[in-house]
């Protein structure tokens, strides 16, 4: 788990904790606190409850109760809101695949775009496409790339080897499953009209 993570739900886990201690000594010792509260706050009948119904009606009268109310709505809202987008990544994590050193991780997309590039450097190769996936100590690098007319495949597998095994090297120890498909682009053939 990372770091933010454990800090954060340690203090959640505070922050609730002492809520609950707190709620717990007020609901055993309310004749004590009765007693100690100040002069100004207001004191409920026997059997009575601390707003009641003309006490809630006077003050929905003041003119700063609905501003103060909505205020205070929207400003919570706000906080939880930022809090939650600060929370929750916007985009997807890169897929990463783990090496044998500690803490080592390959970024897969990265490895996929730099054999894509060294693919195209490659006579005879107009477009390539690569994906690799990782799972379970093994990842599999699937490759298709298109040939110009007339370039044989058998000269473009040599040379694409070569790309491969060292995808594989910054892949090791895991084991990289490797899948090539070559493709002829046809000859343009002249369109009359």
């Amino acid at each position: 788990m990372r770091r933010r993570t454990v800090v954060d739900r340690t203090l959640i886990a505070l922050l609730g904790g002492a809520l609950l201690l707190g709620g717990l000594w007020l609901l055993g010792a309310a004749r004590a606190v009765d007693g100690r509260a100040p002069a100004w706050w207001p004191r409920p009948d026997a059997d009575g409850v601390l707003v009641d119904r003309a006490a809630l009606g006077s003050l929905r009268e003041t003119a700063w109760w609905l501003p103060a109310v909505i205020g205070t709505g929207t400003l919570v809202t706000v906080l939880c809101l930022r809090w939650f987008v600060t929370r929750t990544p916007l985009r997807r994590p890169l897929p990463t695949a783990p090496l044998g050193a500690p803490r080592a991780d390959v970024r897969l997309t990265a490895l996929e775009e730099a054999v894509r590039e060294d693919s195209l450097h490659i006579d005879g190769i107009v477009r390539a496409r690569c994906r690799i996936t990782a799972r379970r100590g093994r990842a599999h690098l699937a490759l298709r790339v298109w040939t110009e007319p007339g370039t044989a495949p058998r000269a473009v597998l040599a040379r694409l080897g070569a790309v491969t095994a060292a995808a594989e090297s910054a892949l090791r120890p895991v084991r990289l499953v490797t899948r090539t498909r070559v493709s002829s682009r046809p000859r343009a053939t002249p369109r009359a009209r």
